[in-house]
């Protein structure tokens, strides 16, 4: 009974330093409020020629109809305000202007709350063109408010003195936000798997086959070398339900995190190639790297390294003296005071 009281008040004792001691996961952290900058970016672009045809007062859905939708939802919409076209493009560049600052780093947890506000409005203005990474999006902003997601892949627009260890609150509210998208991470993963296997399709291996069927999701000259092998099929089918079942388990050990982060991945971006739906591909990967951070910490510091060997080169060079063979090659010799 003594071991046991002592061996559970051991295991307490660890969580309590792993939680208070010091916040983890602050470079992946901050590469994902990086993605969530750029995904905001990115819609607010690709449809820019056409926002108000899509997003507008007078669009394809309507003042009138968005008000409806968002009475009936009981949410908020910060178009519904205005049925002025000025009022729209304020608000609609505001999105642009927050989604590049939250990309770059500047201004912390309350442009980052701006930019979920108004990324959500403008995500009611049209729920048409959303492809089911916009779900997961909402659900990490919030938590991301908790994180450190500002110390790293930042904007160093002045010199600022190093940010102060968080002390023990601080630590615990990051180390909640990271544990809260990890376990939001493994319940997609886990229902995601379980909900396939529940179907015929994907039991007997031919659910791929009948997805890259759909003309959305066409991707000429790779799709039809698809549809002639029936083994890749029922492997990729296979594989996916697998791989999708096993993920929450896996991170479980930290041998099995980078090769679980590594499938994923690779999933994801054929998702991404293969039925374009980039921005829920790029936000699963981004939340997937917060179980590889050590690995992420590594892959930073390594292309710092490289960019700084660059910027260094590319100085000595610009900055090194012309000798006098260079100057005759130039054909310059004699010219100066001539």
């Amino acid at each position: 009974m003594t071991g046991v009281m002592g061996t559970s008040r051991h295991i307490i004792d660890r969580v309590s330093r792993w939680m208070t001691m010091t916040p983890h996961g602050e470079t992946s952290l901050s590469l994902l409020r990086a993605v969530v900058g750029f995904l905001g970016l990115a819609y607010y672009l690709v449809d820019y020629e056409d926002r108000r045809l899509f997003f507008g007062p007078d669009g394809v859905y309507g003042a009138a109809a968005v008000r409806e939708t968002v009475d009936d939802l009981g949410t908020f919409d910060l178009y519904v305000l205005s049925d002025s076209v000025v009022f729209f493009e304020i608000v609609f560049h505001l999105g642009i202007l927050l989604s590049i600052a939250v990309l770059l780093g500047v201004g912390g947890r309350v442009i980052l709350a701006c930019h979920y506000i108004v990324l959500w409005s403008t995500y009611t203005q049209n729920v048409a063109l959303l492809d089911g990474g916009d779900n997961l999006l909402m659900i990490v902003i919030p938590v991301l408010l908790l994180t450190r997601c500002y110390s790293r892949f930042k904007l160093p627009i002045m010199q600022l003195p190093p940010m102060r260890h968080p002390g023990m609150f601080g630590s615990a509210l990051n180390n909640v936000g990271l544990l809260l998208i990890a376990g939001q991470i493994c319940i997609v993963y886990l229902m995601s798997g379980l909900y396939k296997v529940q179907g015929q399709m994907w039991q007997d291996g031919t659910a791929l086959y009948y997805i890259l069927r759909v003309p959305d999701f066409y991707f000429p000259g790779v799709t039809e070398l698809l549809f002639t092998s029936d083994i890749l099929l029922v492997l990729g089918a296979y594989a996916t339900v697998l791989s999708s079942i096993a993920f929450p388990f896996l991170v479980l050990f930290p041998q099995g995190r980078l090769p679980a982060v590594l499938v994923m991945t690779a999933f994801h971006l054929s998702i991404a190639t293969f039925m374009g739906l980039t921005a829920f591909a790029l936000i699963m990967i981004a939340c997937d790297l917060v179980f590889v951070d050590r690995h992420v910490c590594a892959g930073r510091r390594e292309i710092t390294a490289m960019v700084g060997r660059a910027l260094r080169h590319v100085v000595g060079v610009r900055s090194r003296p012309t000798s006098s063979r260079e100057v005759d090659a130039l054909g310059i010799t004699g010219e100066v005071g001539s």
